[in-house]
């Protein structure tokens, strides 16, 4: 054995100092959990309640499909408009009076129509005082039977059977625990807290009810004359929600945010990489205070009540190295990812992005008529399957209150045309004796009755005052000249009326 190898025996063995990672948990938590799927939920009687579930998910948390909903709730449930039919006024103010009523409860139904596919109305024709009788404007009625409680019961709750023999299916309600908690123990929830006149109310309205769930039955058979069930397929008896098409597109664009949220996690948690020691100069096991100083001090930052400081002083030797680690962030800055998911969504929705933004994806490439066309018919398809309940609860108030007719409700038309076309269409109808004045009011958003009374007023200003009408024009028709030019010589034929409202200029003016 040489010298210079018993000299690298003899050389003593030198450690290097032994790694650490600090970990700190994210205080604003994830929004995200290992439930999330990617998978399709399919419509059975023991998924539908994830359907529900994940359509409501979506509604309140997707802004495109909030969006979609909303819209064609608010165009398509506008005002109702009940025709006489051989009513009193008095009678008729009794439908009038609850038309907001009705009105909101139509805007509910459409709502669930649309998110979960399946409506389940409830309501109650009970008798009103003449103080709420004298609030609706209804005159000389000391009492009415008048709707009260309309609400609409958790789809989610329901579960529908079908069988070979019928095209009906049997809708049977299973009762929660909550409501079973609080019938069973009169009025009381499980909290602790009490609602004595709710358990009340529910008893007088609800008596068969409320007695059989305190018995301990938990499933009841519902009366499905006013269930409305969207689009069904023949394999599965429930209905498809509106936004069942869109589901998968909208878990791969939460994932998609998934990823966007991981990225900017990691940057606000970036990695600080602390170097302490070279080749040159390593840090041995005996330098390891020299270590624990430099680890105390990056402890110490968190001691502060403010997580970010603008200065931080942090003190070592020359070896010291400071390295953050940071995620790629081009992913995250990225916005075209997003792109193809949001149109397919829009595809699967069948909503016009003209509707949604007021703008088209390129410039000139979309006729606003032709894309409204689409919608209009879900907005329809809606609007006939609530109005279906709407008659049903104005047919049983007629016959509560032993109207001698019923009248007719339907919602006022759709108005989705350019405003100077429908305009120029109204002013057609009215020429031609086809609609009256007070129509042509409601429709703008007038009432006519206090536009007469306001025209009245004016007109004996006007005269008190001894100015014309209207303005002197050689080709307008004034009341002072009979229809003549103001600077026209009389006339010897006799004027025809022009069919028009007071006021509006013939063709030639």
């Amino acid at each position: 054995m040489t010298d210079e190898s018993t000299a690298i025996i003899d050389k003593p063995t030198i450690k290097l100092t032994k790694s650490a990672i600090n970990i700190y948990s994210y205080r604003d938590g994830n929004p995200w959990n290992s439930e999330d799927v990617d998978k399709m939920d399919t419509l059975s009687g023991k998924n539908f309640k994830k359907v529900i579930e994940a359509c409501r998910f979506f509604y309140t948390h997707d802004a495109l499909s909030a969006t979609v909903i909303n819209k064609l709730v608010e165009i398509g449930i506008n005002k109702l408009v009940f025709s006489k039919n051989g009513l009193s006024d008095n009678e008729y103010r009794i439908f009038t009076g609850i038309e907001q009523q009705l009105k909101e409860f139509s805007e509910n139904m459409a709502l669930e129509y649309l998110i979960s596919g399946l409506v389940v109305p409830e309501y109650k024709i009970v008798p009103v005082t003449k103080e709420q009788v004298k609030e609706l404007g209804i005159k000389k009625y000391d009492t009415l039977q008048l709707p009260d409680s309309l609400w609409l019961r958790d789809p989610a709750t329901i579960t529908i059977n079908k069988t070979f023999a019928s095209a009906t299916p049997s809708y049977f309600l299973e009762v929660d625990d909550a409501t079973i908690f609080f019938i069973r123990n009169k009025g009381k929830y499980s909290d602790g807290t009490n609602d004595i006149e709710l358990y009340e109310q529910l008893a007088a309205n609800y008596p068969d009810f409320v007695q059989k769930v305190a018995a301990g039955q938990t499933k009841f058979k519902v009366v499905d004359k006013n269930i409305l069930r969207r689009k069904v397929l023949s394999n599965s008896p429930y209905p498809i929600p509106f936004l069942y098409p869109a589901i998968e597109s909208l878990k791969h664009k939460r994932n998609l945010r998934r990823m966007d949220y991981a990225i900017a996690s990691r940057v606000i948690s970036a990695i600080l990489l602390v170097k302490l020691g070279s080749d040159e100069f390593p840090v041995t096991e005996d330098d390891q205070d020299q270590f624990d100083s430099i680890r105390n001090q990056m402890l110490w930052r968190n001691t502060s009540e403010k997580d970010i400081e603008r200065i931080f002083m942090l003190f070592g030797n020359h070896t010291l190295n400071l390295e953050w680690v940071m995620p790629d962030t081009n992913a995250l800055l990225d916005e075209a990812k997003y792109k193809d998911v949001n149109q397919d969504i829009i595809f699967a929705l069948g909503f016009p992005r003209i509707l949604i933004t007021g703008e088209t994806e390129r410039s000139n490439a979309s006729d606003a008529q032709y894309a409204t066309m689409s919608p209009l018919q879900t907005m329809n398809n809606m609007r006939e399957r609530v109005l279906s309940v709407i008659k049903n609860i104005v047919n049983e108030i007629a016959r509560a209150n032993k109207l001698k007719s019923t009248p007719e409700v339907t919602f006022r038309p759709l108005q989705l045309a350019e405003f100077a076309i429908f305009a120029n269409s109204l002013i057609q109808l009215y020429d031609r004796g086809n609609i009256s004045r007070k129509s042509i009011d409601e429709y703008f958003g007038f009432n006519f009755d206090d536009e007469l009374e306001n025209r009245k007023e004016e007109m004996s200003k006007i005269k008190a005052a001894g100015v014309p009408e209207f303005a002197e024009n050689p080709n307008s028709k004034t009341p002072a000249d009979g229809g003549r030019g103001v600077d026209k010589a009389p006339s010897t034929q006799t004027e025809k009326p022009s069919g028009r409202p007071a006021g509006t200029p013939n063709k030639s003016g």
